[in-house]
């Protein structure tokens, strides 16, 4: 991954003097700050004058501290975890196995600094690139090597798992009946699954927004109800789109849930249920948050732009699409932006399944829509698989 221009990527070996300026300067005015900060744990107690940080509690509070006073973003490592604090997220970053001994290794702060400093200047925001210099430390650790592979980017057993906000020790939930999700329609009404399952579509989500209220519970229980009735007689998939309480009362197959949603959903609840989860991701932190938690399967978006919901978010491309394909290893499905053509390509990049709203929905005739679509995962499906590109291309703007 070769560096553009040279971005500010700060290490206290490098920036001693200079961070320490930074310091005695908080609440004045002050030079530059740098984009990231890379510090060891024991770095940076050095740097703020504390003892050794050998609680969690503390590297959070160091890291605060260093952001507020000398950087845009930090990043304290750890032998088994990293603490990152970024304008984009905030969390701990922890590796696959890879033991104390190795992380001793005296290439492996350099790889880390070097392949963040390249992917800051290569557009990427700074909690993107504190996840690239993750995964290149790890392969070249896990090689013995100074330098990571090209490809390290695209090995799964080199991707961190971020931390939930809520800590939970949840972690792999039940696995799909038929990983082979096809065209899944989203939709927001029990008549709608009805009417998408008697039309042949074998992965269903109920979506109903806004009904969060105690006065729509028992609406959405019953849309609930009737929804699983029409998917289970079909033989489909249900997730049920947030509600996940009223998903294991009601005996429901899956439960879809947002990022947001994370933070307050019972996961050890719909673990213990045995429902099967999947989980919306728009950027790589999202990505690792998810997979941290092995889910049924992962919805990789915007693939396109949408209106379906307003997002922040730069719309991926198939690009992406093929590289989330190709890096994780449980089904991945593409949505936002899906019409027939663009179903075709999502096919062709090799996914589990393909989400479609309004290409349905708002169809004159569902039923024909829901026959053509079906019939362009076919066509992608025959086609030679897109090739997916070494990185992916950044989600967010660094201006977001």
């Amino acid at each position: 991954m070769s560096a553009v221009h040279t971005p500010q990527v700060w290490t206290l070996a490098g920036k001693a003097k200079e961070l320490k300026q930074l310091l005695l300067q908080s609440g004045h005015e002050q030079p530059q700050r740098p984009a990231l900060l890379c510090l060891s744990r024991s770095e940076a107690a050095t740097l703020l004058g504390l003892p050794a940080l050998d609680k969690p509690e503390a590297v959070v509070q160091a890291a605060a501290s260093l952001r507020t006073a000398a950087c845009e973003a930090v990043v304290i490592t750890g032998h088994e975890t990293d603490y990152a604090d970024t304008p984009q997220a905030s969390g701990w970053l922890s590796r696959s196995a890879t033991s104390a001994e190795v992380l001793a290794h005296p290439d492996a702060g350099n790889v880390f600094a070097d392949t963040a400093a390249q992917a800051l200047a290569r557009g990427f925001v700074a909690m993107e690139a504190i996840i690239l210099a993750c995964m290149a430390r790890s392969d070249a650790l896990s090689q013995g090597a100074a330098l990571p592979r090209p490809d390290f980017a695209q090995h799964s057993r080199n991707l961190p798992d971020f931390s939930l906000p809520v800590p939970t020790t949840v972690r792999g939930f039940a696995a799909l009946s038929d990983a082979d999700l096809g065209l899944y329609a989203v939709v927001d009404s029990a008549d709608w699954i009805k009417r998408v399952v008697a039309a042949g579509v074998r992965t269903v989500q109920l979506r109903i927004k806004d009904a969060e209220a105690p006065e729509h519970r028992d609406f959405v229980r019953t849309q609930i109800r009737q929804s699983i009735r029409a998917a289970t007689a079909a033989g489909a998939q249900l997730f049920i789109n947030d509600h996940w309480q009223l998903a294991i009362e009601e005996g429901a197959y899956g439960v879809h849930l947002g990022q947001e949603d994370l933070h307050i959903a019972d996961l050890a609840a719909i673990h213990a249920a045995g429902l099967r989860l999947g989980i919306s991701t728009h950027a790589y932190w999202e990505v690792c948050r998810a997979w941290a938690l092995r889910p049924s399967y992962i919805a990789c978006g915007p693939i396109h732009p949408t209106f379906a919901k307003d997002m922040p978010w730069i719309p991926q491309g198939n690009g992406n699409l093929a590289y989330w394909r190709t890096l994780l290893p449980t089904p991945v499905v593409g949505i936002a932006g899906m019409d027939v053509a663009r179903t075709e390509e999502a096919a062709q990049c090799g996914v589990a399944g393909v989400a479609v709203i309004s290409a349905i929905t708002a169809a004159a005739s569902p039923e024909t829509a829901i026959a053509q679509l079906q019939q362009a995962i076919q066509r992608g499906r025959k086609l030679p698989p897109s090739l997916a590109p070494l990185l992916p291309k950044s989600t967010l703007s660094l201006t977001s």
